[in-house]
């Protein structure tokens, strides 16, 4: 079965990200203690899978609480358009460009479906510039826009947080002029 990305309420779907986040984040940020099972913030969002043969290759939380208000003032973003990509969590074995690329853009498509126009994203530095290349390879506008440490809550404390907001109004093509 292709490569598919879909919102999904599917609990063996959810099951699997839940495991592959909790790995993930155990074995890449070094949180021995993260326990990547379902919480609040899941049954409150949209969950985003990309799902091949079966499986979960990678997933994100889709957020409608962005909590981050202050920074929203800051950069002039309405509550109301604006969600928070979390728990970002891609299977190593599925980590390619291409896949990377694909699921950002059904990402982007997916949130714009849930009526977001900017979505804000919390990441170490090294993925805010990965994610910035492969939004504008996509024509999405991505901008890192500072660190911000005291977002790091619990177990996240120890690491870096860099705010980066993805801009999802499509960009309007300038007009051609036939000549």
């Amino acid at each position: 079965m292709p490569l598919q990305f879909q919102l999904s309420e599917d609990s063996q779907q959810l099951d699997q990200y839940y495991q592959l986040r909790e790995r993930c984040f155990r074995e890449e940020l070094g949180l021995d203690q993260f326990d990547g099972s379902e919480e609040e913030g899941d049954l409150t969002s949209q969950v985003f899978l990309a799902i091949e043969d079966g499986q979960c290759r990678g997933g994100v939380r889709i957020s409608p609480h962005a909590t981050l208000q202050s920074q929203m003032d800051a950069l002039k973003i309405d509550g109301e358009s604006c969600c928070m990509w979390e728990r970002f969590a891609i299977d190593p074995a599925a980590r390619t460009v291409d896949f990377f690329l694909q699921f950002c853009g059904h990402l982007v498509d997916a949130t714009r479906d849930c009526g977001f126009a900017h979505a804000m994203v919390l990441s170490s530095l090294r993925n805010a510039r990965f994610y910035r290349r492969c939004h504008s390879a996509l024509g999405v506008d991505f901008h890192i826009h500072r660190q911000v440490p005291h977002c790091a809550q619990g177990s996240f404390a120890g690491l870096e947080h860099y705010l980066s907001v993805a801009y999802l109004q499509p960009v309007a093509q300038p007009l051609r002029l036939a000549v």
